[in-house]
Order: C-alpha cells, then structure tokens, then sequence
C-alpha cells in the first residue's frame, strides 16, 4: 500500500499517521501545521513519519501557498478614503497622509474640507478631517506625532520614520524599522524590505527573504509587488504564472500590469477575453477611485490662503506653476507657499510632461518657403540663404539655379553674395535686424573660431528669439562646460525646448538620457516622436526595444508605418533630380 493512501485513510479515521492512534475523548490529535493534511498524537510521532511525510507536505504547502498568493484582493493595499468610503488612488502621491493619526486621505475630500473651512471662515483653524487634530506646522511637530504614533505600535507610522531613515542614508535603522511594520502586517513595509533584501543595503541580499516579502506584499494587495511578482517569473520563463500576477494588478487598477498584458496578448500568451476582461476590470478600478466633488467645487473659486471669494470688484490668480489654485495677492501666495509647493512642483511636473510629449506636426526646419513640401531633416539637402535666412531645399534651389542666368535668391529675389565678405555683410545686416537664425550662424561661426563666451551669447539671444538649433546648441555648451559652467538642469531645460519645437535630434538625444536613468517608458515614447519625424536612428534603437520587450508590435508598427510618411512627404521629383545633379 503506497504512502499517500495509508495517509488518506489516516486523515478520514482522524488517526495519527505514523503510530495509527484514533482520536478519541481523552486523546486529542494534531494536524500537520505545514499542509493539514495528516494528524499526530505527538512531536515523537511527528518526527518518526517525517521522512514519509516531507515530499507529499512540500507539494500541499506550496499549493495552498499558491492559493492565497493568487486570490483576487478585493481593494489595494490602501484601502479606502475613511472620509468618503471611495477607494483610494494607487499613486502614493495623491493620498495625504495625516501624521496625527495615519489616515490617509484622498484630494477630494481634503479639497472639499477646505472650502467648508472657507465658507465658515475656518481657514486659519485647520484640523485634521479624521481626528480634528490641528496639524503639526514644523517637522520637529510632525516627528513627535510620529514617535507617539510608534508607542502605540502604529505601523504606518513606523514605515514612515523607515523611510525617513532611509533618505538619510540609515540603512540599518530603516530595516529596524520596517521590520517591526511588517510584523504588524503593514504591506508597504513588506515591499520596502523586499527592496533591501535585493539591494543588500542594511542587510545582506537573500534571494529567499526578498520573494518572501513581495509576495506577503502582493497577498496584502500591493500592486507594485503584484507586477514585480509578475517580472520575475517572466525571468524564470513561468509565463502562467506571471500572466496571473499581471491580469491581478490590473485588475487593481495598475496601469503598467496592463502595458504588460498587452505584450503577453501580442506574443499570444494571453487570450482575447482574458485580455478584455483585465481592461473592464482595470478602468472599473480607476474609476471607482474618482471623485466628482472639486468638478462641483470648480465654479466656486476661492483665495487658497485667505478663502477671499472671487467677486466682481475681486479677481484672484491662478497659481503660474499649476493652475490649480488662485490668489487674491502676492502676500497670499507668499504664505500659502509651504503648504502648497509639493503639490504644486508634482502639477508642474505633470504639466510639463504633457507639453513635452504632445507629437509635434513637422520637425522644427517647417516647410521649403516655394514648394511648400516638409523639408528634410539631412541639412545637406537645404540651402540655408544668406540674404534672408531661409532654408530652401536642394530641389528649388537647383531648379532657381537652372532657370536663373544671374544667380539670385528664390524667395527674396536678392542677387547671392560672390565672396565671404559679401556673406558676412549680410549676415551682420540680419544680425542687426534681430535675425535669430543668423544670430545662430554667428554664434556657430564664433565657436569654430574657439571664441566661446562670444558664442553663448549669440546662441542664448537666438534661443530667447525662438530658434530652435539655438536651444541644442546651448544644451551642447552646458553638458560641455565650453562658454559657461556645466549645469545639468540647463542643459536639460535647452534639450527639451528643442524637442518641444520639433528637433528629432534633440528628441532623440532626451530618450537616452532617460534611457541612462532607466526611465525605459520615457525614453521609449521620446524615440517614437523622433522616429514619426523621419529620424532614422529613432527607428534603429526601437527594433532593438522591440526585441527587449519594451515596445509592442503596434506601437512598433506604427512607428514604422508613421516614419515611412515622413520621410515620403520630403520627396519629390525636383529633389530627386537635383539630387542627381548635385551628386
């Protein structure tokens, strides 16, 4: 008789599996803590069947293990607004977390606080909306609130001085710390010591002891844990269970679990209906978490330090950096600054990003002033006049060349200049005129001659003018350190006004900055505007990210599809033969 019937029959009779004692009144038998499936009347019998026993417990215990981690958590790990009973967002910086009491709080109901206090001229005695705490005005205050918090065993309070811990660079007293949330079952805490088992900061790196604490992460309803549970099993080639991971984050409302399973359903391993149902689950999810009262609220504007109401003798100003709340004054803006500042640097932020990756129409060159095509992103294919500062294709330039016996420009129709001092006439003549394409030939020709500070400034009043070369060429001298200081955050600032203009170089040159700082859906998007402006090398470096897996087949198809039409709409007959001419 094998082992696993001796065991069954065991379970049925509620005998003790390894001497066959029954349970009885004044015996009491006790199951397997590991798998429940077997009963032993004492640690001596336990020990004895053991070796019997060990395979077919690992087997239970993992299947039973697995059917927790696989369950759908009915909410994330936040849980719901104790305010408005809605579910809080997944974006950790949307929720305000009170330090009075660690309640976290959705925007909503805080905004509809605010204009209750406003109404009732209570602005001045704010308090906490849960526990109507006032709230701490210094950190010194909002350390003793946390302190309190942890004498009371409060585990958010405890990740959060963890984390406090850990931005200081205090490895081992942000382990400390949480290690005894996560003892009390805190599930961010879980995903942060996950995060230093496999960093190995304050602690050694485990293998073991970092899935442990994703995976109590994920149970808990973390949908960050859920997706990283899900990338490493697609690394240990186990795409049923990282589909599973995957469909239930998304199902938590996880925007990049749903990025995933588009790939998975591309390569098949996803099924049409699982696919679908994952999308209604996700947008269910984020809808539930929305809000309709600041769209009631909207009309009623209001002073965000003071509560001054806009009336017609009063008119207040919206925050420049936001658009999210308006002044009556200067002074109010002033005090409701501390308050304010990293809500406003996030809007500003979001803001900016949208301006940043909004698809421009055409590449900064525009259109060839007499044949109105696109003009081509190769500048050896343009001629850039120096009479009137435009650039000209190759096509109506030639064909102005041939049909003309005295050469003259094709758009102003002044006579081109014979000799380099003629040139330089013209050129200083449209300098004087406030010319920023000529300023920026200027500036170049300064550079070439080693003259830098002269440069810069050339380049700086032809990027303050709206040329967009201008603008790399000034990111180029702020990386470089050649006519200035090195200042990452300038060159940036120049990189991406030139690719907000249309620059494909400049765009592309973004993508692998964000690709260095492993920001991959950043620079992925970058590379695909770059490559719908006609830019050839956009398109090399996405093949290599659709092989990687970070560009889906539709989206690489698309840029394919989208470079193609660029390149095509540069094309005409008059370019082609003056192509040939021109060798």
């Amino acid at each position: 008789m094998s082992t696993d019937s001796v065991e069954a029959e065991a379970a049925a009779d509620m005998c003790c599996a390894s001497c066959g004692t029954a349970q009885v009144d004044d015996i009491k038998l006790k199951k397997c803590d590991a798998c429940d499936l077997v009963h032993y009347c004492s640690d001596e019998c336990q020990q004895v069947h053991r070796s019997q026993h060990e395979h077919l417990c690992k087997e239970r215990a993992a299947s039973l293990r697995d059917e927790i981690l696989f369950r759908q958590n009915e909410s994330s790990h936040h849980g719901d607004c104790p305010i408005c009973c809605l579910p809080l967002p997944i974006n950790d910086k949307q929720p305000m977390l009170s330090t009075c009491c660690s309640k976290m709080i959705c925007d909503g109901c805080e905004y509809a606080n605010f204009l209750r206090q406003c109404e009732e001229n209570l602005y001045l005695q704010q308090t906490c909306l849960f526990c109507r705490q006032p709230p701490p005005k210094t950190d010194e205050e909002a350390d003793k609130n946390y302190t309190k918090r942890i004498a009371a065993n409060d585990p958010v309070a405890m990740r959060q001085i963890g984390n406090m811990r850990y931005r200081d660079g205090k490895y081992d007293s942000a382990f400390e710390y949480w290690s005894k949330a996560a003892q009390l079952d805190d599930a961010m805490a879980h995903f942060d010591l996950s995060l230093l088992y496999e960093k190995g900061e304050g602690v050694e790196e485990d293998e073991k002891k970092k899935m442990y604490h994703l995976e109590e992460a994920a149970i808990a309803g973390h949908p960050d844990a859920r997706c990283n549970l899900g990338c490493y099993e697609v690394i240990d080639e186990r795409f049923d269970r990282a589909v599973k991971h995957l469909i239930i984050a998304a199902n938590l409302g996880h925007y990049k679990a749903t990025r995933a399973l588009k790939v998975c359903y591309a390569e098949g391993q996803v099924s049409k209906e699982e696919f679908a149902t994952a999308l209604r689950a996700h947008q269910a999810a984020v809808d539930a978490t929305k809000n309709s009262v600041e769209a009631e609220t909207a009309a009623d504007i209001y002073c965000a330090s003071c509560g001054t109401a806009q009336v017609d003798d009063i008119k207040l100003t919206k925050c420049d950096a936001c658009d999210l709340v308006h002044y009556c004054s200067n002074n109010c803006e002033q005090d409701h600054l501390p308050h304010h500042k990293a809500r406003c640097k996030e809007r500003a932020a979001e803001l900016r990003d949208e301006i940043l990756f909004r698809q421009p129409e055409s590449t900064h060159y525009g259109d060839c002033p007499i044949c109105c095509l696109p003009l081509p992103i190769d500048t050896d294919k343009s001629y850039l006049t120096g009479c009137c500062s435009k650039l000209i294709c190759n096509g109506c330039y030639h064909a102005n060349a041939v049909r003309e016996l005295e050469q003259k420009c094709p758009f102003c129709r002044h006579r081109f200049p014979k000799t380099d001092e003629e040139s330089d006439k013209n050129l200083m003549k449209r300098v004087a005129a406030s010319d920023p394409v000529a300023m920026r030939q200027l500036g170049g020709k300064r550079q070439n001659e080693g003259d830098y500070d002269s440069s810069f400034e050339y380049f700086s009043k032809a990027a303050r003018l709206g040329n967009i070369d201008a603008h790399l060429h000034l990111s180029v001298m702020y990386e470089e350190g050649k006519g200035v200081g090195k200042d990452e955050k300038m060159q940036m600032y120049h990189l991406e006004e030139a690719a907000i203009a249309g620059h494909p170089r400049a765009r592309f040159f973004l993508g692998s900055f964000e690709l260095k700082s492993k920001r991959h859906d950043r620079a992925v998007k970058h590379w695909i505007i770059a490559a719908k402006l006609g830019l050839d090398g956009s398109i090399r470096v996405l093949k290599q990210c659709y092989k990687g897996g970070l560009v889906s087949k539709e989206e690489f198809a698309a840029a394919l599809r989208a470079h193609q039409a660029a390149v095509d709409a540069t094309k005409s007959p008059q370019r082609e033969e003056a192509a040939k001419a021109l060798g």
